[in-house]
């Protein structure tokens, strides 16, 4: 029996990239890109696995929202006949990977996770799908749905985090790895690294800067002894929890004798309240409002009321890109960022828009053929974000 999967994205690029892998395996599939879609086909067909991804609209050409994932993960965990199906998460390689990854593992019922774009060695899709069957006794011809717990795969490395500030606990990855003002001084030390300056950017402190910024007499010596115990316990209630193998030394906190001290940039800082889209504020927690831009048929419309907006305290890849190809002076579309990542438009949109929101870029020209460029204040020095090529 030639193994059946639905698969759930609303990426054509990535779609067809999916379609090939399956091929090769030997498998077919069907594809939708929206939840009522994915939840007519389940009504009607029997499938031997799901391909998951998370941030996915409603209906067809709808805007895509990660909550809605989650939902239709649950949905399915509870439907006759599928409770036992593997559903494998397919995740951005952007902001919000390993974390939501992590969230639907724990309580949703995802068999497993594969980061996008897909790996060609490691933790592949491939495996990934090979795994999962193996355990659910699908694979085999004639196989019944196994009933029992879900596939166990080795530790997976860590890709991308993000570090949540709530009152009484720091999250990384979903993980508590500190507690609240009870933690006494690795708390203080993870407020001021995650403490954003009015560019957006996250610093770099020394030891002794370090000391002298969290206060009460602190030593830079104990600083450094504050910060490698933490980096130890972090990774170990990483692997133990989440199975994910940190390297304690390159994907938490980061140092070097030339900058000091800084968060991995692997690490997203994320407020609370919305872990996707909002940043982080200490203290009194800024909130951000939404930037409208223009609605024009080239680049479209950046947002509309409602919609999130990403703007977070770390700059990401996609928004990195961006403002490096506008400071080289390259006219920037939305196409551009689509094409570069192979992302959807609504990222794209919420991308720009916290962009526009923070003050960097503006909208230049007319809208049928205009374009995105830096504002003139972010022409006149190279910010931290800008790489080393352009500076």
């Amino acid at each position: 029996m030639t193994c059946h999967a639905l698969v759930v994205e609303d990426n054509r690029t990535v779609i067809e990239d999916v379609k090939d892998r399956l091929a090769c395996l030997g498998h077919t599939c069907d594809c939708v890109e929206c939840v009522d879609d994915a939840r007519a086909r389940l009504a009607a067909t029997k499938y031997c696995y799901a391909l998951l991804d998370l941030e996915i609209p409603v209906r067809c050409g709808g805007s895509p929202r990660v909550g809605n994932g989650l939902i239709l993960l649950r949905n399915i965990r509870q439907m006759t006949g599928f409770q036992d199906m593997p559903i494998i998460v397919i995740t951005s390689h952007g902001s919000h990977g390993p974390h939501l990854a992590i969230q639907a593992l724990r309580g949703n019922g995802a068999t497993d996770f594969v980061c996008k774009p897909f790996p060609d060695s490691g933790h592949t899709l491939e495996q990934a799908i090979h795994d999962a069957l193996a355990v659910s006794d699908q694979s085999r011809r004639g196989g019944v749905p196994h009933v029992g717990p879900t596939a166990v795969t080795g530790p997976q490395p860590f890709q991308h985090g993000e570090l949540v500030y709530h009152e009484d606990r720091i999250e990384l990855c979903g993980v508590k790895v500190c507690g609240g003002p009870e933690s006494g001084l690795i708390r203080r030390i993870l407020e001021e690294l995650g403490r954003r300056s009015p560019q957006g950017t996250l610093p770099r402190l020394s030891g002794e800067e370090l000391a002298r910024r969290v206060g009460g007499g602190c030593s830079g010596t104990r600083i450094i002894e504050t910060i490698a115990t933490f980096r130890t316990s972090a990774a170990r209630a990483l692997l133990a929890e989440a199975n994910i193998k940190a390297d304690r030394l390159r994907d938490i906190i980061v140092n070097d004798r030339r900058h000091g001290y800084w968060l991995s940039p692997k690490i997203t800082v994320r407020d609370p309240d919305d872990p996707v889209f909002r940043s982080v504020g200490h203290g009194d927690r800024p909130g951000r409002k939404p930037a409208i831009g223009h609605d024009d048929p080239v680049n479209g419309s950046l947002g509309c009321p409602g919609d999130p907006v990403t703007t977070s305290a770390e700059l990401n890849e996609r928004q990195r890109w961006a403002l490096d190809r506008m400071r080289a002076g390259e006219q920037v579309r939305r196409a551009d960022i689509r094409r570069e990542f192979s992302c959807s438009e609504a990222t794209v949109k919420r991308d720009l828009a916290g962009l526009r929101a923070r003050g960097l870029i503006e909208f230049i020209g007319a809208p049928k053929t205009g374009h995105y460029g830096l504002v003139p204040t972010s022409r006149e020095a190279a910010p931290e974000w800008a790489s080393e090529a352009t500076r």
